[in-house]
């Protein structure tokens, strides 16, 4: 991969890593903001943001198919059939989001039954209903963007994700607190804010998309359901989405397992969990633009492109992730300030960080893994070791070492350590053997 191709893939990489820290900045504000009423309002955020990330990643994992085979399209000089995609994926994508948002709104009593806090729980409740809702046009606004990405044209998104910021931080700041004569909602104001961010975002873009002339040769109108696309969208999708799934969901099992050792150390969870996964949005960004520029490369038959691509990509993601380890272990004791001054969460937090920083290079390189893979549709053996790592290694060591040896909070962190190392090796080892033919 010449130094030119490199630079392409940066330049497509940065809208997209803006994009995805924006929609994380939406959290982090939510919790910088509701930290300042309680550590109590704040354990209650991390509740939730424990109990909706299933779902919530599960619409991820069906949006993000989308982009690797509008990439095959246009490699392959098909801009007619792109439209038809993204209507198909649309449909999809939306039920799911629909369907599993009001499975979870249906029993979300089951908050009272998790072993947290009473008040965690009847805090987290009526949030958890607003947040629920708001996955419907987030998933709206994540499958036009990710048609948008797979096409190179990232600017416009990119714009509307980081007007995403202000604008819910100003509604944080009326509904939270009750400011200029809005209602204090506190944290129940935070999803209300959310919501209507998410609204108004999937509606500018989805207007953009249908009536820009640049997006005409692309054939939109066309929202005839075809079975062999839809097919073809699915059997990318399902896996992709089980591979999200089986990480957070062993993030949400064992985020759980913190609330039983007390309001604070789940506080403290919320406060590093939140930066970890604020820079683990540049590792999805060059995961996206990675399988976006394999994509192509395999639509347009260039094997050899499609391994250099692979390899200068994972490259990159190895120096991310050491550089976000030095910046945990300079800041652990600054950073937990912008969200609380509690000082027993900020002692939690800061040790939190040491084990944030260990898991950064794993974390990183397994994330660029999963996405090269995707590019060149390789999904099947990238979702057995997504389950087998985060399932059968990560939550048994976290549980063992956090339950069993009283390791308590550290024990759970260190079952992020494990799990996110292993799944980097076999996803690099699995990206060089698949390609070492075509070397």
């Amino acid at each position: 991969m010449n130094r030119q191709q490199q630079l392409d893939l940066l330049k497509l990489a940065f809208p997209i890593i803006l994009g995805n820290l924006s929609q994380m900045m939406l959290n982090i504000i939510d919790s910088a903001m509701v930290g300042h009423l309680s550590y109590k309002h704040l354990a209650a955020a991390s509740l939730v943001t424990n109990m909706i990330g299933l779902p919530y990643v599960l619409c991820i994992g069906f949006s993000v198919a989308i982009s690797p085979l509008i990439a095959e399209l246009k490699g392959a000089k098909k801009p007619e059939f792109c439209g038809a995609l993204l209507n198909n994926a649309f449909y999809l994508n939306i039920t799911v989001a629909v369907l599993t948002s009001f499975l979870l709104y249906l029993f979300g009593d089951v908050i009272f039954h998790l072993g947290q806090d009473p008040e965690v729980a009847k805090l987290g409740l009526p949030y958890m209903n607003w947040m629920l809702w708001s996955i419907v046009p987030m998933t709206a606004f994540l499958s036009i963007k990710q048609f948008c990405d797979g096409l190179n044209f990232t600017k416009i998104p990119m714009i509307l994700s980081l007007a995403s910021i202000p604008l819910n931080a100003l509604l944080n700041y009326l509904l939270i607190y009750g400011n200029y004569g809005f209602p204090k909602m506190e944290l129940v104001g935070a999803g209300v804010a959310t919501f209507i961010t998410r609204i108004f975002i999937a509606l500018f873009l989805g207007i953009y998309v249908l009536f820009h002339k640049r997006y005409q040769i692309y054939q939109l109108h066309n929202r005839n359901l075809n079975k062999s696309q839809l097919k073809k969208i699915i059997n990318l999708a399902l896996p992709s989405a089980w591979q999200y799934v089986s990480e957070i969901g062993a993030f949400v099992v064992l985020g759980i397992l913190v609330g039983w050792f007390g309001a604070t150390q789940q506080a403290a969870h919320q406060v590093s969990l939140s930066v970890a996964a604020l820079t683990f949005m540049v590792s999805i960004g060059l995961s996206s633009a990675g399988s976006i520029k394999v994509g192509e490369a395999y639509g347009m038959k260039d094997i050899l492109l499609v391994r250099r691509i692979g390899i200068s990509v994972l490259q990159f993601s190895a120096i991310y992730g050491c550089i976000c380890a030095v910046f945990f272990i300079i800041f652990r004791n600054q950073i937990p300030y912008l969200f609380t001054s509690d000082p027993e969460v900020i002692h939690h937090a800061a040790l939190l960080f040491l084990f944030a920083a260990a898991f950064q290079l794993g974390d990183s390189i397994q994330a660029v893994g999963i996405g090269v893979l995707r590019g060149i549709q390789d999904v099947k053996f990238p979702t057995i070791y997504t389950t087998l790592c985060y399932w059968f290694v990560g939550i048994p060591v976290g549980y063992f070492l956090s339950v069993m040896l009283n390791w308590q909070v550290s024990g759970v962190w260190t079952g992020f350590i494990v799990c996110l190392s292993s799944m980097a090796f076999l996803l690099y080892r699995r990206f060089l053997k698949i390609t070492s033919s075509f070397s």
